[in-house]
């Protein structure tokens, strides 16, 4: 809207009934239709509420190295991947650089520019090659689906300063603020500083903390009442931050081929390979573990070698040689065998058992109480696989004892085959993590994930027939050796223990002598050398969260320390939507919202035409003028047997016992479809002015605060009138009182009047044509404190009347100030030079002279007007005078004073004949006269919308309100 280029006034009808005292009135619009325009609909079909938005995924830590790579102007410094914006520390050359809204700062000046999403680092001018010491927390940009959330303005809550909290906290460069004030809208965004700014100084500012979530706003004008203030950000709520300065290892799982219905033997395994011309080598002791110049285990049941990890990393490629003894191989399976007393479970082998082989499996059901039923029907709608009823695995020592993850859980006789051992364990479940906000005006609770944790929950051997136990070992007989060789393919497992996919452009590695490695966010594990340069060190799948190195260090100790690395599970939930339709004004009865859920499918709902939206398990309103949509989902239910969920309070139970449970949908499902109206105006050569400074419907504000209004309303009595005659006008205390003949024309004698009786008192009616019509009025005059969007005006004064609904009308006062009539400018000139200029051209000056100091021009109130005049000579004595705009007027001379009469009877200026002088004057020569009169320039505008024709008389008065300084 570009409205504000002018002021315009007009009249609008009451709205609602005012009383005597109130302070506040209520047009039907603060609107008027200044030009023609077309409405149209334009359909909005299938829209996202919101854009996706960058969002920085940060790590949980900061990573700090030394690096010497060249930065100049022309040459920029490249992290080892994104940035999180103010995150940024460089120490270089005595001197320390930081980050602030895409700026690289030091000493408070500005000397380079950051980009957050490649970490990318330009210098403007100074040269910062020497070795330098980087701080800085990695961050990936990600799209995703804004948070929302709104503060309802009303009446009691209108202000221009809010302050609050918002949860899930915001990150960095995501928070902004929308609100609407006078019909527009205006944003205020975080410009990754904590500071909210707008496109504007004048827009507002404020200011958001992100270690605690608090903001401060303050609007550059009162938001209208009946809207909100929209809070919008983004937050990592599905991310798993995962512990910084952890030790991973460069590993690998080797497959071993031994010969039909054969197995490893306990005890066998040596792996040997060369390093730098060195044997190097590890042997396994009958508990399975490696020992020597590598680590892992053996899994004898299964013929692998888990977890391989040299202590140093040999060269790539390196052929790594497998000795072992293969043995006789024996399975025994188990239907449902039953507990013991004490609850262990019991079986025995068919046969003796190798010490050191054997592998206990066995199936467990989990049980879900931890996390309740409402938190799985999240899970589910999230789309999270929470669990699958697990499978377990045990071994044996080598000593008697069946260990599961280093824990001994049972015992085995090897010599009958007799195993016990506890079967129940405990899994990790993921759960969301939430923070309810209480919403005051809806009496409710908003709830918010924040994110999920991870949880102990039992996972118990089933008591019915479900149950099953296999066992894996070897049995005596006869024994072959055999040696196998493969190649050196380590891989990383970035979160171990962990099953969620990685974010990319999260992971960063550190290892002893290189510099660190970076996730490119497409896949590739890369190192920035000084000498080279990027360097590929291996793949990522962040499906799975494992490294598949393909270049590294020979002899580099087998250390990767992980200083970053985000997982990510599941699509963002929320119950609570608030956002803006993409064009508004929206079409009564036109919005529908659309979405999908897990179980169930797709959904929707249509809002009333009064703005309403209910359905099974959503409910919210429309603003069909503005587009301001809130929509929220879920469900009234019975408190009672609810305490324990997550959304319980027991303030928000209603008085029926009932309270409101959200039920959240996921995120990027939801879509809404209207009807919007959009305004084509009319050709610029049709309406005779531009309309592209005017809004696209042609409507422009004819209230604002600051200015004037009158409310008023007319009364009026016909009656056959007579002499000595009283007549009440039908109301007291008015501001004026008429008499209009029955042919229309209005009667200004033969009759007094009492404004503040109301009454007219007539004397002499000889004249009139009756029946006669006694016109009053009431009226009140205030300034404006306040516009809103829906008409409600505040007045500074209380009004002194009563007003009914329709019948009253409030209208625009244009204080025009003090006026009077006034001679501006007198010059002469040898002649006419073609132009109106107000100064007298460059060399023509003439002999004679008007003495306007002695006999000064008149000029009186009634007569002026604004005008340039000219007087010019067609004789030495005779003149005539010709205005910029009305023309020739008059002619004169210079024996006789002056006094051309006007359109108002009055003459436009009065000469005197004595200023001319004593003669001198040539033929052509020009008197130049600036008059200003005592009015102001009123444009009055009469606009009709396209349509069908109608007979309606309409017709308007302009009332001029004033005092006269005699």
């Amino acid at each position: 809207m570009v409205a504000d280029a002018g002021t315009y006034a007009g009249v609008s009808p009451l709205a609602e009934s005012v009383s005597m005292g109130a302070m506040k009135i209520k047009a039907e619009s603060i609107y008027s239709q200044l030009v023609p325009s077309a409405q149209t609909e334009a359909p909005l079909s299938v829209m996202p509420p919101y854009a996706a938005a960058g969002l920085p995924i940060p790590g949980a830590g900061s990573v700090t190295y030394t690096a010497t790579h060249a930065w100049t102007p022309t040459t920029k410094l490249a992290l080892p991947g994104g940035c999180l914006p103010g995150s940024l520390s460089i120490q270089v050359a005595g001197v320390t650089i930081t980050d602030a809204g895409g700026m690289l700062r030091s000493a408070g000046a500005d000397v380079g520019t950051i980009d957050y999403a490649n970490g990318l680092l330009t210098s403007a001018a100074g040269d910062y090659s020497a070795s330098k010491v980087i701080t800085y927390t990695p961050a990936a940009q990600v799209l995703r689906v804004p948070q929302s959330a709104e503060i309802e303005i009303t009446a009691a809550s209108r202000s221009q300063s809010y302050v609050g909290v918002i949860d899930p906290q915001p990150q960095p460069g995501t928070l902004s603020a929308s609100y609407r004030a006078g019909g527009r809208w205006y944003v205020l965004s975080d410009d990754g500083t904590g500071a909210l700014k707008g496109s504007d100084a004048s827009y507002g500012a404020g200011t958001f903390n992100p270690a605690t979530g608090g903001y401060i706003l303050t609007l550059g004008v009162l938001p209208d009442v009946g809207s909100s203030v929209i809070l919008s950000w983004g937050a990592p709520t599905q991310e798993t931050r995962h512990p910084t300065a952890v030790t991973l290892k460069a590993t690998q799982t080797i497959a071993l081929a031994p010969p039909a219905g054969t197995s490893v033997q306990p005890g066998s395994v040596t792996v040997s390979w060369l390093q730098a011309g060195v044997s190097k080598s590890a042997t396994a002791g009958a508990d399975g573990v490696l020992s020597g110049h590598a680590t892992g285990t053996v899994r004898v049941a299964q013929g692998v070698i888990e977890a391989f990890a040299p202590a140093t990393l040999p060269a790539v490629g390196a052929q790594l040689t497998i000795g072992y003894v293969a043995g006789p191989k024996t399975s025994d399976a188990f239907a449902h065998p039953s507990r013991q007393g004490d609850g262990r479970l019991a079986v025995t082998a068919s046969a003796a058992i190798t010490p050191g082989s054997l592998e206990v499996e066995w199936n467990t059901v989990t049980d879900t109480a931890v996390l309740g039923t409402y938190t799985l029907g999240q899970l589910t709608e999230m789309g999270v696989s929470t669990w699958v009823d697990p499978t377990q695995y045990a071994r044996d020592d080598g000593g008697g004892k069946i260990m599961r993850e280093g824990v001994q859980i049972g015992t085995v006789t090897y010599a009958t085959g007799a195993i016990t051992w506890n079967p129940d364990v405990t899994i990790k479940l993921p759960r969301p993590k939430y923070s309810a906000a209480l919403d005051d005006d809806l009496y409710r609770w908003r709830l918010t994930y924040t994110g999920l944790e991870y949880v102990d929950a039992p996972s118990i051997y089933p008591a019915d027939e479900s149950g099953a136990v296999t066992l894996r070992y070897n049995s005596p007989g006869s024994t072959s050796t055999r040696t196998e060789t493969v190649t050196f393919t380590p891989k990383v497992q970035l979160v171990p223990g962990v099953v969620a996919p990685v974010v990319p452009g999260t992971v960063v590695l550190t290892i002893p002598g290189s510099q660190p490695w970076g996730d490119s966010g497409t896949g590739v594990l890369r190192e920035n050398t000084v000498a080279s340069g990027w360097l590929t060190r291996g793949t990522i799948d962040y499906t799975t969260g494992v490294i598949a190195l393909s270049s590294w260090a020979t002899g580099a100790t087998n250390a990767l320390s992980r200083v970053s690395c985000v997982t990510t599970l599941g699509n963002a939930l929320s119950s609570e939507f608030v956002f803006r339709a993409s064009s508004a004004p929206l079409r009564p009865g036109s919005l529908s919202i659309q979405w999908t859920r897990t179980t169930g499918g797709p959904k929707s709902v249509t809002a009333g035409v009064d703005g309403v939206i209910s359905g099974t398990g959503v409910a919210g309103s429309v603003d069909y003028e503005t587009g301001l949509v809130r929509v929220r989902f879920g469900a009234m239910v019975t408190a009672a047997g609810n305490e324990s969920q997550p959304w319980y309070s027991a303030s928000r139970v209603e008085s029926d016992g009932r309270i409101w449970r959200p039920d959240p949908i996921v995120m990027t499902t939801l879509r809404y479809s209207a009807v919007a109206y959009s305004y084509l105006p009319l050709d610029a050569s049709i309406l005779g002015m531009d309309p592209v400074r005017l809004p696209s419907d042609g409507r422009v504000p004819i209230f604002r605060a600051g200015g004037f209004v009158v409310v008023g309303a007319k009364t009026a009595v016909t009656a056959t009138v007579a002499n000595g005659q009283t007549v009440f006008a039908g109301r007291e205390r008015l501001s004026r009182l008429r008499v209009v003949g029955a042919n229309g024309a209005v009667i200004s004698t033969g009759y007094t009047t009492d404004l503040d009786a109301g009454t007219a008192t007539f004397s002499d009616v000889s004249a009139y044509a009756q029946p006669v019509r006694i016109e009053g009025r009431v009226e009140d005059m205030a300034m404006i404190r306040d516009v809103q969007i829906n008409g409600e005006i505040g007045l500074s004064r209380p009004i002194t009347h009563d007003y009914s609904a329709p019948g009253s009308y409030v209208s625009t006062a244009l204080v025009l100030g003090d006026l009077f009539a006034r001679v501006e400018r007198v010059f002469d000139q040898s002649s006419w030079f073609g132009a109106w200029s107000d100064s007298p051209e460059p060399g023509s000056s003439t002999l004679a002279a008007y003495n306007n100091a002695d006999h000064p021009i008149l000029i009186t109130n009634r007569g002026g007007i604004t005008e340039r005049w000219i007087a010019r000579f067609t004789t030495t004595t005779s003149y005539e005078l010709i205005g910029e705009h009305v023309g020739v007027v008059a002619v004169g001379n210079t024996g006789q004073d002056f006094e051309p009469l006007g359109p108002s009877g009055a003459p436009y200026m009065h000469i005197p004949a004595a200023g001319w002088g004593g003669g001198g004057w040539s033929v052509g020569a020009i008197l130049r006269i600036n008059t200003i009169g005592a009015m102001a320039p009123i444009w009055v505008v009469r606009t009709i919308n396209p349509g069908a024709a109608y007979d309606t008389p309409d017709q308007f008065e302009l009332s001029l309100r004033g005092d006269v300084d005699a």
